[in-house]
């Protein structure tokens, strides 16, 4: 379960996703950011009788269109079973693992945590040669899949200023449950209230960019400034210049105009509704 962590006024604390592994085992796979503090201080306040560690679980994705070819060659074929956001327990070799289908990027993809962590490099090993056939190559999270798929990343995109309405979470918030959560009271007065700002895409006009932005742009119309600009790509898919930006929400339509300014030029930007490629489920 994608599950968004807020604090006290509803700011965004980080958005990891949740394995139930046990009735009282949880598993939270975190974005960026440090998270276990905030979940020990909030156990210790509220006297919960629980217990808060950091498992080292070698995580490792298996993601591109031939990752279920791979993953059934080594684990079996009840791997082309496993729904999205589903997870097995199984155990292969001697090496215990749980295999999720999620992962960070729109890719056909599988997530695979290590219950035994001296296993990582055999797991590689047997990966990497059941793939040879496969064209598999190692990577690394990839910026450009993610940001054509409109997947968020924590304190690149989005941070504790940020709540979930305005940069499209909504659907991740019920405020109409029974139980009571840190956040709810604010989250319930910001949508009584209305967004301030939003997330949108925006495609910038010019030649294929080269450089990846370290700090948010500002984002300006007819001279003023109404956001910023917090990650830009070039993707080669769709031989564009795409970005994601948070406007005020006066501007966070499609089709606006808008002047993204980089630290060399002022660009010129166009809004777009995201994702501009929808992440691969089957």
């Amino acid at each position: 379960m994608y599950t968004p962590l807020v604090d006290f006024k509803g700011g965004l604390l980080n958005d990891p996703v949740m394995l139930k592994i046990d009735a009282d085992c949880f598993w939270f796979s975190v974005s960026d950011g440090d998270l276990i503090l905030w979940v020990q201080g909030i156990a210790a306040g509220y006297k919960f009788d629980v217990e808060v560690d950091e498992p080292d679980v070698s995580p490792l994705q298996v993601q591109g269109p031939n990752s279920t070819k791979l993953m059934t060659k080594v684990f079996g074929d009840w791997v082309s079973d496993l729904g999205f956001y589903k997870f097995k327990e199984f155990n292969h070799q001697g090496i215990p693992m749980i295999i999720a289908r999620m992962g960070y990027s729109k890719e056909l993809c599988y997530e695979l945590f290590l219950q035994d962590h001296s296993k990582g490099n055999e797991l590689w090993e047997i990966l990497w040669q059941a793939g040879q056939d496969l064209n598999i190559s190692p990577g690394s999270p990839n910026i450009i899949l993610r940001v054509e798929g409109g997947i968020l990343s924590y304190l690149a995109d989005i941070d504790r200023t940020n709540n979930p309405y305005e940069v499209g979470l909504d659907w991740a918030i019920d405020l109409d449950q029974e139980d009571d959560f840190i956040g709810k009271d604010a989250l319930r007065a910001i949508s009584l209230k209305g967004l301030e700002k939003k997330l949108i895409g925006a495609e910038i006009q010019g030649d294929p960019m080269t450089v990846f932005n370290e700090e948010s742009w500002p984002v300006l119309i007819d001279g003023k400034r109404v956001g910023s600009m917090n990650a830009v790509v070039y993707s080669p898919r769709l031989k564009k210049n795409i970005c994601y930006v948070i406007l005020d929400i006066e501007h966070a339509t499609s089709g606006q105009e808008i002047i993204i300014s980089s630290p060399e030029e002022e660009l010129i930007a166009i809004t777009v509704d995201i994702p501009w490629l929808n992440r691969v489920r089957d």
